[in-house]
């Protein structure tokens, strides 16, 4: 991700305390080796080359500090450090100011400019003890869904509470970090950011910022840093809150194409399946009519007859639909490009889903042949999209996916008699000759798998007849970004890390 540097939502340039201290230590000695020999004679050779390498140590460490401080953060945090003291970049003005007035005093020898420098340092002491009593007894909670979807907004609230008996906390600013998929990857963390104008003692406040994914899987939100400034905003104090949320992406769902519906409709009502369930998925009741040549005459309504004084028969709608069972093949190829990967694993999502609302079916079946190779089933419609979602969410593409392999486990674990099987595959010839392997050891009384099974090639060319997905051309994102969008107490924020798109901030109503 190239472009997070220009997120508006980035920190503006800081430096830590420990890194500043050794910077400043550094300019020291290196002053202290080169003036002070000059004003006071005594300052030896020796006494020099000590400044010197003193010097160059600090300096040293206080660029590793500068260069490496995230990193450094990050194993603090993980080791049980709660709280960070930055100094932002206005802070450094400051005290680049103060010291340029030290310096001066000590080379030319007067009193004002000490005195100024004394009178700058009192604020900023000041500063730094009111940011810590900003952030005293001070909580963050988080409310995250577990799912979402890509390209679709998630709400994260995040609500602040203050524990003070008597002084509010002013100007808080949260951080949540935003992980996990391809953000993993990036030089810098995604980060939502609220922003607590006034949270009065004994109360709370609530503040939201929206997500939207680009890309599939699973991301972790957390750590949370609780920061405040107030009332310089010369200095800068953060605790760090370690609890974390994880939060599921499920694939893009499409459209499926009439062509595909009506082919799958008339292999459905080819089957010759022996209805044995009762209740809903029998051929239901539709209407009274009147009686018509060919008619069967066991349909006769005898009494709605005898009213109309001619013969009325039942009508009955058929509800014949076999169901349909769904493989993923992800082999892990060079000639298998991401996007169409993704748009295979947007397919076999979309029938999923589309055949949880329409199938007249009693069973589901996902099977994903992948790294980690996984067989969903179930005869609960919601159930089923649930965790079929989440595994299509979250599996990955592996060099030595067997097909052979998915196809007798679903034969062993399920008894198969006219269910359909859509097979989505980029290497159609294998899976034919794995399908025709696996169905020559099969009972052929229970089931031809080769008659009733749909290869399809998972190509671009043979899926856009197949499935629409929905236009991003709008977005025009690529890569692991996130769309971030916050609103706090007092002003919505936004943020985006990809340059050619813009959301301009509002004041919050």
């Amino acid at each position: 991700m190239s472009s997070t540097e220009d997120s508006p939502f980035r920190p503006s340039f800081s430096l830590s305390a420990t890194a500043l201290t050794q910077l400043l230590a550094s300019f020291a000695c290196f002053l202290g080796a080169f003036v002070l020999p000059i004003q006071f004679p005594e300052f030896g050779t020796l006494s020099q080359q000590v400044l010197v390498i003193l010097a160059v140590i600090t300096l040293l460490l206080g660029t590793g500090n500068v260069l490496f401080g995230r990193q450094l953060s990050r194993l603090l945090t993980r080791a049980g450090k709660r709280s960070r003291v930055v100094i932002p970049r206005e802070g450094v003005v400051y005290l680049a100011i103060m010291l340029t007035l030290a310096v001066g005093a000590l080379l030319g020898h007067r009193n004002m400019p000490l005195l100024v420098f004394g009178m700058m340092a009192g604020p900023f002491v000041l500063n730094g003890w009111i940011v810590y009593v900003m952030l005293k007894k001070v909580s963050v909670t988080r409310r995250v869904p577990r799912r979402a979807m890509v390209g679709e907004f998630v709400v994260v609230e995040i609500e602040v509470t203050n524990g003070k008996r008597l002084l509010a906390s002013h100007m808080l600013e949260v951080r949540d970090g935003v992980s996990g998929g391809k953000l993993s990857g990036g030089s810098r963390d995604e980060e939502g950011v609220v922003t607590y104008l006034r949270v009065p003692a004994h109360a709370s406040r609530a503040g939201r910022y929206q997500l939207r994914f680009s890309d599939r899987g699973q991301y972790q939100l957390g750590p949370m840093r609780v920061s405040s400034r107030f009332p310089l905003g010369i200095g800068e104090r953060g605790q760090i809150d370690s609890q974390t949320s994880q939060l599921i992406v499920h694939p893009k769902v499409g459209t499926l194409l009439p062509d595909w519906q009506r082919q799958q409709k008339e292999l459905s009502e080819a089957s010759n399946r022996v209805q044995l369930r009762m209740g809903l998925f029998d051929d239901e009741f539709h209407r009274i009519r009147e009686f018509r040549s060919g008619d069967n005459p066991r349909s006769i309504h005898w009494k709605s007859t005898a009213k109309r004084g001619q013969l009325m028969v039942r009508e009955y709608h058929q509800n014949r639909h076999a169901d349909s069972f769904v493989i993923l093949d992800l082999p892990k190829s060079g000639t298998w490009n991401g996007e169409t990967m993704e748009m295979a694993i947007s397919l076999a999502t979309t029938i999923c889903v589309e055949q949880t609302k329409s199938s007249s079916g009693g069973r589901y079946l996902l099977a994903i042949a992948a790294k980690e190779p996984c067989l969903v089933s179930s005869r609960s419609p919601g159930a089923f999209r649930e965790e079929a979602l989440d595994a299509l969410a979250m599996c990955k593409p592996y060099t030595k996916a067997s097909l052979e392999d998915v196809f007798t486990r679903v034969v062993a674990e399920h008894t198969l008699y006219d269910e359909r099987i859509i097979v989505i595959t980029p290497r159609p010839m294998e899976a034919a000759d794995a399908l025709n392997r696996v169905s020559r050891e099969t009972d052929s009384e229970r089931l031809d798998l080769v008659s009733h099974t749909t290869i399809l090639e998972a190509s671009l060319a043979a899926m856009a007849v197949v499935i629409e997905l929905p236009d991003e051309s709008a977005d025009n994102r690529r890569g692991p970004q996130a769309l971030i969008t916050q609103r706090g107490n007092g002003r919505l924020h936004s943020a985006i890390t990809d340059k050619s798109s813009h959301v301009p901030v509002e004041e919050a109503v």
